[in-house]
């Protein structure tokens, strides 16, 4: 039998406490451990970890379909490539200016959820993916600065500053902010979706009208979703940068929505932290298979050994599907509390195994009707 504690014990929080501080000991400290290379990886990694923690927001909490979400990764990517390389805004700056923008793209793209909800949302929202490619290559784009199809570089001078106290390259450096940014968003991300806030986008998704009668506005919430996460998937493309200076128009379009989508079911729809793996799993697992289909003698002595890849690819998306529907993270919580299980308050008495017998009516009346009973 598992122990049980309370939510907001002190062991809930000692609980909690230990996961923020090793988020960020990590944040600082994989510096000094990984090279560049590995740490380019892993701040990919946590940049589509931000970004689909907007997509956990609106499709997993809020129940809306969003398949546009590598558009609004790509105007985040490409908003900081054009104030950093062409009108010297610092990266910092750009980043914030690139997550207002994306919040200003998610209220009116999610103007159509009042109206919209199912396929029919999703129709609007591949249309946005489908079109913001596009939108690169043509004059209007390249006069803006978008690179057209060649995509848009930019030269990074974020460099370590002298006060920072590690002794980390500078890409280390980059991926030390990157990170530290990351853990901040999770943690505000977070204590909302634990809030009223949290609380109305589930009793939408659940039962709309249920919601409506006790006195949620609906529309409120659905517009409120799409612009946090559009603003989410924003940033998350400005952080991207950090790590990998470029971005194309081949590398926002409606394959990077897909992944989005497949990382999220992966990770957890449901779960804040189900974002963490996703993005890993956004990173790792193409490289993983790959490997397996060059390392492995009877696979690689196939033809075409890149595109049984993507067969393993599809086949691990596929056993995920099958065996962990609802992704990784619940099953890891399900694990957890066979050990410890924070419950609601006054819940945390020891629990028997069997249920509790139900009372007779006569047990739950009162002493004088008891009497009466008995005497008859």
């Amino acid at each position: 039998m598992s122990a049980r504690f309370a939510v907001g014990s002190p062991v809930h929080r000692a609980w909690q406490s230990a996961g923020l501080v090793t988020l960020v000991a990590g944040a600082v400290t994989l510096p000094l451990v990984f090279d560049d290379y590995r740490l380019t990886q892993l701040g990919q990694a946590v940049a589509y970890a931000v970004a689909l923690l907007g997509l956990n927001v609106v499709s997993g909490m809020s129940g809306q379909i969003s398949l546009g979400h590598g558009a609004m990764f790509g105007v985040g990517a490409y908003t900081t490539a054009i104030l950093v390389g062409d009108h010297g805004f610092p990266v910092a700056a750009a980043i914030i200016a690139a997550g207002l923008l994306g919040l200003a793209v998610g209220v009116v793209v999610g103007l159509p959820a009042l109206r919209l909800r199912g396929l029919y949302l999703a129709i609007v929202t591949i249309a946005v993916v489908t079109a913001f490619p596009l939108l690169l290559v043509q004059p209007f784009g390249r006069d803006l600065g978008s690179g057209g199809a060649s995509g848009k570089p930019i030269l990074l001078s974020f460099v370590k500053p002298s006060w920072f106290p590690l002794d980390v390259t500078a890409v280390g450096f980059r991926f030390s902010m990157l990170a530290l940014t990351a853990v901040g968003i999770f943690v505000v991300t977070t204590r909302l979706v634990r809030s009223r806030v949290g609380r109305a986008l589930i009793a939408v998704r659940d039962f709309e009208t249920a919601a409506v009668a006790a006195g949620i506005r609906a529309a409120g919430v659905k517009v409120g979703a799409f612009a946090f996460s559009t603003m989410l998937g924003a940033v998350g493309g400005g952080l991207f940068m950090l790590m990998v200076p470029i971005v194309s128009p081949d590398s926002v379009g409606f394959p990077l929505s897909l992944l989005f989508i497949t990382a999220m079911i992966i990770g957890g729809e449901e779960r804040v932290s189900g974002a963490v793996v996703g993005g890993l799993m956004m990173v790792y697992l193409p490289t993983f298979t790959s490997d397996m289909a060059l390392k492995v003698p009877s696979l690689a002595a196939l033809p075409q050994p890149g595109l049984l890849a993507t067969v393993l690819y599809g086949v691990i998306l596929v056993v995920f599907v099958l065996f962990v529907p609802r992704g990784l993270m619940p099953l890891a919580t399900r694990l957890r509390e066979r050990v410890i299980r924070f419950v609601p308050p006054g819940l945390e008495g020891p629990q028997s195994g069997n249920p509790p017998r139900p009372r007779e009516p006569s047990e739950t009346a009162s002493p004088a009707v008891r009497r009466e009973t008995a005497s008859t």
